[in-house]
C-alpha cells in the first residue's frame, strides 16, 4: 500500500472543507521531522482522521521514535472514546520496541541506573531488603525515624511513620521508608530512617489465622477467597449438568 499517497489525500482534503464540531489541529510534516507551526503546515482534521494521519505517518516512517510515541498518546483520552476501540496491539508492540531500543542505547551509554546490571543481591541484602518490606507492611513497626531540619539540626524521633506523619500533618504514603541508613525528605524535614533489632522478630499480623474455606454444592471443590465465588456456586461449569 502507498501510506504516502494516502496521506497526501487525506492532507490535501483537509484544506478544501469547513468542519463544524469537535476537530484537532495536526502537523503536516511533524515538528520531530523539521516541520514548524506555520499555518501553512496545519491541518484540521476530525479526531478519527487525526489518529489514522499519526498510524500512516509510523508506516511512512517505520522505527521513528517520536512519532511512534505521539500516536500512543492519542490513544489515552480522557472521554475514554480512543482508549477502547483504538489501542491497536500493533501500536503498542512499536512503542514497545521502540522504548526498548531507547533503553538499551541510555544503559549502554551511561550504565544501569541501579547498577545491578549483571550482579545479583547477596543472601545478606536479600535478609534486610525483606525486612524492609516486613516492617512497611506494619507500619514500620521497628524503624526508628529520626528527623532533621533542613540546616541539620535534630527535630525529633519516630517510631513508625503514621507518627512520623501525623506530627509533619502530612499523609503516610509521603513518608516512604527507603532503606536502613538512607534518608528521605518531607514537609522540610531530612528523614534518615534505621532498622531496630525487635524486627528481626517479626510475626505477620496474619500468622494463626485460618481463611474460611467454601464447598461448592455442585462440583465439590474446596477453597477461599473470591476466586470461589466467581467460579463456582451460581457459575459453576458443573451446575447445569
Amino acid at each position: 500500500m502507498n501510506y504516502e499517497k494516502h496521506y497526501i489525500a487525506l492532507m490535501e482534503r483537509s484544506r478544501t472543507r469547513t468542519l463544524t464540531g469537535y476537530v484537532e489541529k495536526h502537523h503536516i510534516l511533524p515538528r520531530c521531522l523539521g516541520g514548524t507551526d506555520e499555518i501553512h503546515n496545519i491541518a484540521v482534521l476530525t479526531p478519527e482522521e487525526h489518529f489514522v494521519a499519526h498510524q500512516l505517518l509510523i508506516k511512512m516512517h517505520p522505527g521513528n521514535r517520536d512519532l511512534i510515541y505521539a500516536a500512543q498518546l492519542m490513544t489515552v483520552h480522557h472521554t475514554d472514546t480512543r482508549a477502547n476501540n483504538k489501542l491497536f496491539g500493533w501500536l503498542r508492540k512499536q512503542c514497545a520496541k521502540a522504548m526498548s531500543v531507547q533503553t538499551k542505547q541510555w544503559i549502554a551509554e551511561n550504565g544501569h541506573p541501579k547498577g545491578m546490571l549483571g550482579k545479583k543481591h547477596t543472601e545478606e541484602s536479600n535478609k534486610r531488603r525483606s525486612i524492609a518490606c516486613k516492617a512497611a507492611m506494619t507500619e514500620s513497626i521497628g524503624v526508628a525515624i529520626y528527623a532533621f531540619n533542613m540546616d541539620g539540626t535534630f527535630f525529633k524521633q519516630y517510631n513508625t511513620i503514621t507518627e512520623c506523619a501525623v506530627d509533619l500533618k502530612t499523609s503516610p504514603s509521603n513518608v516512604k521508608y527507603t532503606a536502613d541508613g538512607k534518608f528521605g525528605h518531607c514537609k522540610g524535614k531530612q528523614l534518615r530512617y534505621e532498622m531496630m533489632p525487635s524486627v528481626d522478630s517479626y510475626i505477620s499480623p496474619f500468622a494463626g489465622v485460618k481463611k474460611q474455606t467454601y464447598t461448592c454444592p455442585h462440583c465439590g471443590k474446596q477453597g477461599a477467597g473470591p476466586a470461589m465465588k466467581k467460579w463456582h456456586f451460581d457459575n459453576c461449569k458443573e451446575r447445569n449438568k
